[in-house]
């Protein structure tokens, strides 16, 4: 039995139906503040709950937490939300204090923003947040190891990267607002040079990738996952408007400052957890034509 949380969020919904279609819905709990349709779910509030609450529901055979659920920012002003990170803490130091006799296994999704380098990245990359959600994720990722180490439990840190597809137009970021403004027959405005490289990773590869790290019996040590196939922020908004066959301007805004590459060797992804990529050109097509849709 697998025990998921975040499951309203963007990566989540895409987790539970993808757990659901290979498990079946009387192997999948969802633990939520609200109800989801078709399956079995344990409410909280806040993540306040009694620590035997999945006992008395029913659910001691969980042997499986993935642990999606996070304060994520949706906009770049959110990141050093003090009071959102302290909570991605305590909410899961609330989780791991669970009565759950049966459990074997803790997949945790961390994040890629607890690297800070312009050079290609890797798992050996030095960690360097630099934000107050980085440091959130990056000292989760030391309790939960030293955690499994005291309760002989297993526990897999998957670093996610940048995450594109249909469901992700809540987040304020560059892919849906590029789409929402083409929809809207608005131009668009890249701030400076556009050069630098952004790497994304499709949303069904990412929760291929999760579901497949259940398989195995030990950690596999921290993962990322993230995109191999780096493309300039100029190009990427290009490609867009030419997917959406779109004439809108493209403008440049004058930006003094130079943001960072982010271009990743995800070739341990590749090894364990996923067989290949998603084609860019393809996911984006899949989520311009959602967005599209969702706005007719």
């Amino acid at each position: 039995m697998i025990l998921i949380t975040g499951a309203s969020g963007f990566i989540g919904k895409h987790l539970l139906k993808f757990l659901t279609d290979k498990y079946g819905q009387k192997d999948i709990v969802a633990l939520t503040s609200q109800p989801i349709e078709n399956v079995q779910c344990v409410l909280h509030n806040n993540y306040r709950f009694e620590v035997d609450i999945f006992i008395k529901h029913g659910f001691e055979k969980i042997e499986t937490i993935i642990h999606a659920g996070s304060f994520i920012p949706k906009k770049s002003s959110d990141i050093n939300n003090i009071n959102a990170s302290n909570m991605n803490i305590s909410t899961t130091e609330a989780l791991i204090g669970a009565h759950l006799p049966n459990l074997k296994k803790v997949i945790y999704l961390s994040t890629v923003d607890i690297y800070n380098s312009d050079s290609i990245i890797t798992e050996q990359t030095t960690e360097s947040p630099v934000s107050m959600y980085a440091h959130s994720k990056l000292y989760i990722e030391k309790m939960l190891r030293n955690w499994a180490i005291q309760e002989k439990k297993v526990v897999q840190i998957l670093r996610i990267g940048h995450v594109y597809g249909p469901g992700e137009e809540a987040y304020a970021k560059l892919i849906p607002e590029t789409i929402r403004k083409i929809l809207l027959n608005q131009d668009l405005t890249i701030w400076g040079s556009g050069e630098e490289l952004r790497s994304f990773i499709y949303i069904d590869d990412l929760v291929k990738a999760i579901v497949k790290s259940i398989d195995y019996d030990e950690s596999l040590g921290e993962i990322n996952l993230a995109g191999r196939q780096p493309i300039t922020i100029l190009n990427l908004v290009e490609k867009i408007k030419e997917i959406a066959k779109s004439t809108v301007n493209i403008e440049k805004a004058e930006f003094n400052f130079k943001g960072r590459n982010l271009e990743f060797d995800n070739s341990k992804m590749l090894k364990f957890l996923l067989d290949k990529e998603t084609n860019l050109d393809d996911g984006l097509l899949a989520e311009y034509q959602f967005m599209k849709q969702s706005k007719q």
